[in-house]
């Protein structure tokens, strides 16, 4: 691209990389518009291995050129789906989250525990 012109990409985990391995998860085509047309920027954490999952996958590989790799250099085990977890289980996210996100969390019942409505 030429210089300031804004480029979006995907930014995600190195588990939801992986998740376009899940079958009928993600559609190929849909993969490969991400990669190419977009391009991903993939934060990868301790024990995960995303270059090794590119090269494994036809789509990817082909496009690793879009792929941007960020290393977690500071080892950080908070995850959207641990704080998910947390919430559901009624376990506190203080200091994980930014309080005006816990009062929107709160105000809207997002990640309440599964519960079996009782048929009266």
């Amino acid at each position: 691209g030429t210089a300031g012109e804004v480029q979006l990409k995907l930014l995600c985990g190195a588990d939801l990389l992986e998740s376009f391995a899940v079958p009928n998860l993600w559609r190929d085509e849909h993969i490969k518009e991400l990669a190419s047309n977009y391009g991903l920027v993939v934060i990868s954490r301790a024990g995960s291995n995303p270059e090794k999952f590119i090269y494994e996958s036809d789509v990817l590989s082909k496009y690793k050129n879009n792929i941007h790799m960020v290393t977690e250099w500071i080892q950080n085990e908070i995850s959207a789906t641990k704080i998910r977890r947390a919430l559901r289980r009624k376990e506190s996210v203080r200091y994980l989250v930014p309080d005006p996100v816990i009062n929107y969390i709160n105000e809207h019942q997002l990640y309440q525990p599964d519960t079996q409505k009782s048929k009266t």
